[in-house]
């Protein structure tokens, strides 16, 4: 090959890559680097073109130049293929970096949105198109929504650039998806749709009215909520055709946006359901029936109704805050309070259900109340106590009420039951006295039958005063250990005369394992002799009575059953009422004295009676 011709092309392959290494400016925007690349390949092709003036008016090369210029076109070759060849990789991290800035600022413009919370709708969708617009390098935008249907659009915004250069903006906003040209083939073809070339004859334009900007290019697409269209954006006039970059940042800024607002509106709607829920809250705690009162964990009080004002004399405002739970107890009984919530003696740990107290008015007096108090937790953690408190004024005055009108109904009925059974015997004593006094000598034998009955109604009198003063003048029992078995036996024997004239047998089936229980002996001894009397006078025909001692898992038990006629039904809710009694001469004294000393020990007495079955008392003594 001519060494002329080498020299050409390698002048040439240069000065091409010095061109190809300058484009690459605006590609990477490097210009220093790509400069001076560009500058070396210059020098080198001017260094070919002295080569080329010197061979061409100065003499014949030499084989050695051949050589050196064929290499130097070789280099040249390499030198364009290769910046030919790294051109689409720097320009592809070109547009690499383009998308990572678009997705930058489509992130920005998505946080700066999520910040506009109190923005109306307006402002909202203003700053979107604007942001669409900008992220498309377009010239305008709009954005709008759909009905729920789908067959209306109203336009809600235009970019900023659609006002000087639309004659027609304040056209009418809704837009029959009917009548709509391209933008509706986005909603009827339920995807984007592009048009890079709108003077270019197309079936879906319909064209727009006279003084409308004039459109070069499009782009809108629909913003989907599940499977309903719920708004159409759409940009338009970008200086490079729209590309699937375009179709992407326009549906990811959009379908944000929705989410955005319907977030929004999520909140609102929550907001306003909890605004709502605590106004009924607070109603209900302020026109609860009880004192409502909350404390913190350090006792500082931040409930406080309308009812724990008026009991306690407080108003919220002098209380909230400022005051703190242990000043509304006496001394010492908040914390002890606490202390109770926390045992599960008085009802689920946590809990202390109705329990009778008193709280300090704020002029200092005590009042007495009923509290249920519960702590509070919130994940898991203690955060306070809440407490409902009952006031029990007015119920402890009605109270004395009723027991100062039971005491005086009582003491009524005594009168009247001691008056009758004192009158009847008297009545007899002074008859017959003044019998034997008129007739002293006249009738001896008879005078003597009298008396002994005196002797008998004054010995009646005698028994009734004294289980009277025993009911009115019962001394707290003297307990002390002993073994029930033998106290029924001692007992048996005292009653065996009166048991047998009544031709009544007894059966004793006593546990001779009985463990010890604590009693006064002389006071069970009369409740035994009591309910034993009881059951002779129940058998007046004879019968069989039937002592049996025992172990429950509550105690030790013993239990007197007989073989008499049995208790009516409409008595047996009577039969622990003083001065009742279904037995013409009892005193109605009996089963209350025996009722009161078992309750004396700490036990219990039950009966258990049908007409014609008999009787079955039962003891339970606690161990």
């Amino acid at each position: 090959m001519d060494i002329q011709i080498i020299l050409l092309l390698s002048v040439f392959l240069q000065l091409t890559a010095a061109v190809l290494a300058l484009r690459l400016i605006f590609v990477t925007k490097r210009t220093p680097a790509w400069l001076f690349i560009a500058g070396a390949i210059v020098l080198m092709a001017l260094r070919r073109g002295v080569t080329l003036y010197e061979i061409v008016f100065w003499g014949s090369p030499t084989p050695l130049d051949l050589t050196a210029e064929l290499i130097a076109l070789i280099i040249s070759v390499l030198m364009v293929a290769g910046i030919a060849w790294i051109a689409p990789l720097f320009r592809a991290m070109r547009n690499s970096e383009g998308a990572l800035r678009l997705n930058e600022s489509r992130l920005e413009a998505l946080w700066q949105l999520s910040q506009m919370t109190d923005a109306s709708l307006k402002q909202v969708t203003d700053f979107t198109i604007e942001a669409a617009v900008r992220l498309t390098r377009s010239k305008i935008g709009y954005l709008g929504f759909l009905n729920p249907d789908e067959t209306v659009l109203t336009i809600q915004s235009w970019s900023k650039e659609v006002m000087p250069q639309c004659s027609v903006i304040d056209m009418p906003i809704h837009y029959p998806l009917e009548k709509a040209g391209l933008w509706g083939e986005a909603v009827r073809q339920r995807r984007p749709i592009v048009t890079n070339n709108y003077g270019a004859p197309n079936p879906y334009k319909k064209g727009y009215p006279k003084g409308h900007m004039d459109i070069k290019r499009h782009l809108n697409i629909p913003v989907f909520d599940g499977e309903r269209i719920v708004a159409v954006a759409g940009v338009a006039n970008k200086a490079e055709p729209y590309d699937d970059s375009d179709v992407r940042q326009l549906t990811l800024l959009m379908t944000g946006m929705w989410w955005l607002l319907q977030r929004r509106k999520a909140e609102q709607v929550l907001a306003t359901a909890i605004q709502r829920g605590k106004l009924i809250q607070a109603r209900l705690i302020d026109t609860c029936m009880d004192a409502i009162i909350a404390n913190d964990r350090n006792g500082n009080i931040i409930i406080f109704n309308e009812n724990a004002a008026k009991i306690l004399g407080y108003s919220s405002e002098e209380v909230i805050g400022k005051l703190n739970v242990r000043e509304i107890y006496p001394e010492g009984l908040a914390h002890d309070i606490k202390k109770k919530i926390y045992d599960p003696a008085y009802g689920e740990i946590g809990i202390l259900e109705n329990y009778e107290t008193v709280v300090r008015h704020k002029d200092g007096s005590l009042i007495p109340v009923w509290l249920s108090a519960r702590l509070l937790y919130d994940n898991g953690r203690e955060i306070g106590v809440i407490g409902h408190f009952r006031d029990l004024r007015e119920r402890k005055r009605m109270e004395e009420e009723l027991l100062r009108h039971d005491r005086l109904v009582m003491l009524g009925k005594m009168a009247a039951h001691i008056g009758h059974e004192i009158k009847n015997p008297l009545m007899i004593v002074g008859g017959f006295a003044r019998q034997i006094r008129d007739n002293f000598e006249a009738e001896p034998q008879k005078n003597l039958e009298k008396l002994d009955i005196i002797i008998g109604e004054v010995k009646r009198l005698e028994t009734f005063l004294s289980e009277v003063g025993s009911y009115a003048k019962f001394s707290e029992p003297k307990k002390i250990p002993g073994n029930l078995n033998d106290l029924v036996v001692e007992t048996s024997r005292l009653l065996e005369p009166s048991l047998k004239e009544n031709n009544i047998a007894v059966k004793l089936e006593l546990d001779q394992a009985l463990p010890e229980a604590s009693f006064d002996p002389d006071h069970i001894r009369q409740v035994l002799l009591n309910i034993i009397k009881n059951a002779i006078e129940a058998m007046d025909k004879g019968g069989e009575l039937t002592v049996t001692t025992g172990r429950s898992a509550e105690g030790v038990f013993a239990t007197i059953t007989d073989t008499g006629g049995g208790i009516p039904p409409e008595v047996m809710d009577k039969l622990f009422q003083p001065f009742f009694s279904s037995k013409p001469k009892g005193s109605g004294l009996g089963l209350a004295i025996s009722k009161k000393i078992m309750e004396a020990h700490g036990g219990k007495i039950t009966i258990d009676s049908k007409p014609g079955t008999g009787t079955k008392v039962s003891l339970l003594f606690k161990c």
